[in-house]
């Protein structure tokens, strides 16, 4: 799990450190800076990828060996933290903290990322990388080529770009090349001794916890109408009925009923899968003896049964990132839209990041939800976005036990107020 995030002059993020959780909310009004954050998400995933850092800003045609990717909105001209005077930020940095019971176990303890790039002329290149497990150093500056030499040995190879290419995508992509391939594993020297060893690991499960993200922003047309079977459940809703289909196959639909249940009280007594002609399926609900298919139902019970689906993929993601979570719901059922994210994240593992512009989800948050849960709020002077969790918000625990309503806060603008002037 990424526990800790450090971003320096990332679009907005000039400046903002972050303590994280299984389940992180970011809230603030429009241009407060939440899209740049989960643009640096992004960013991190394409590292973790192992993308080189002018694929990673400005994007990748599909390939037959790898899928389409969207670069960075803006690409690399507009990713450095722009000054008043409209003077660019020489260098943008991100420091990654990795937590959990594996690297405890197995791994020797906690794991730590570093990353800066620069940008000349519009040309990106990656000028500083460094790992650490705890206080050993795993890879920094001055061994990094040595270390990719050393798993690499590539007598009859080009030497690689390591100004184009980070070392830990280099490594990642061998760790897995040699877990298949005994000719690959016995070419290793050093990171791969016959078996994979800890060291390989590491570098692998850093960059693993940041490319198995899934962003999630379900359309209605997607929703309501035909789709065929993909891999998992994409970006805007598509193969929502197949992913359906499956959760019915694999015998977790009653889980998922008892949240569709919870939505729609004394109503809902089945969801299925219908199958079309053409081997694609169509979402249909069923009370009583009428039946619904997804064209009739609202736009607001579709996105929360695909978002409750999303915790039930037959292969979860490390991190699923979710934009405007209240988007179509009733605010009485926001509750329980929380609780499902809270809850689920905790089941499955998935670390989850989501927005919100709802000051009524606010209400619902409970005293650890406060820690993880971001306000965004953006300097007029400087254009800065400050992130600070509701925890650290001078006085509001004090007020919050004195019975101030926290959404009433948000609406009337104190919380923004207390942050502009800490």
């Amino acid at each position: 799990m990424i526990s800790e995030l450090k971003i320096r002059n990332f679009k907005s993020l000039e400046s903002v450190d972050l303590k994280l959780g299984h389940f992180n909310l970011l809230v603030g009004a429009n241009a407060s800076g939440k899209s740049n954050f989960l643009d640096a998400l992004h960013f991190l995933q394409g590292v973790g990828s192992g993308l080189s850092i002018d694929g990673i800003l400005n994007g990748m045609p599909a390939s037959p060996i790898s899928l389409k990717w969207d670069g960075i909105r803006g690409g690399s001209r507009y990713v450095a933290f722009r000054r008043p005077d409209d003077s660019q930020a020489e260098k943008v940095e991100f420091q990654v903290g990795f937590s959990g019971e594996e690297l405890q176990a197995d791994l020797g303890g906690e794991l730590t990322y570093r990353l800066a790039f620069s940008i000349t002329n519009d040309d990106p290149a990656f000028n500083d990388e460094s790992m650490f497990c705890g206080s050993e150093i795993l890879m920094n500056q001055d061994n990094k080529r040595s270390v990719v030499d050393r798993a690499i040995r590539p007598s009859t190879q080009e030497p690689i770009d390591l100004s184009k290419l980070t070392t830990l995508g280099c490594l990642t992509a061998i760790y897995k090349r040699a877990k298949l391939d005994p000719i690959t594993r016995s070419m290793s020297y050093e990171y791969f001794p016959g078996t994979i060893g800890v060291q390989a690991k590491r570098f692998n499960y850093a960059s693993t916890a940041m490319a198995d993200m899934q962003f999630l922003d379900p359309l209605p047309a997607n929703l309501g109408g035909y789709s065929s079977k993909l891999a998992s459940l994409g970006e805007n809703g598509e193969g929502f009925a197949a992913l359906i289909h499956g959760i019915e196959a694999n015998g977790s639909k009653p889980a998922l009923l008892e949240w569709l249940k919870e939505l729609r009280p004394d109503e809902v007594d089945d969801i299925y899968a219908l199958e079309g002609l053409n081997n694609d399926f169509m979402v249909a609900i069923k009370e009583g003896n009428k039946e619904f298919r997804a064209p009739v139902l609202s736009e607001g019970t579709l996105r929360f049964i695909a978002l409750a689906a999303a915790f039930f993929q037959p292969s979860m993601p490390k991190v699923l990132v979710i934009e405007e979570i209240e988007k179509g719901l009733h605010p009485s059922r926001l509750r329980l839209l929380l609780e499902l994210m809270r809850s689920q994240s905790k089941r499955t593992g998935t670390q989850v990041f989501a927005t919100t512009h709802s000051p009524t989800l606010l209400a619902w948050l409970t005293e650890e939800d406060r820690k993880t849960t971001f306000v965004c709020t953006r300097d007029a002077e400087s254009g800065a976005t400050k992130m600070r969790s509701l925890a650290e918000v001078p006085k509001l625990e004090e007020l919050i036990q004195e019975n101030y309503s926290l959404d009433q806060l948000f609406e009337e603008g104190w919380l923004e107020s207390v942050l502009h002037e800490s």
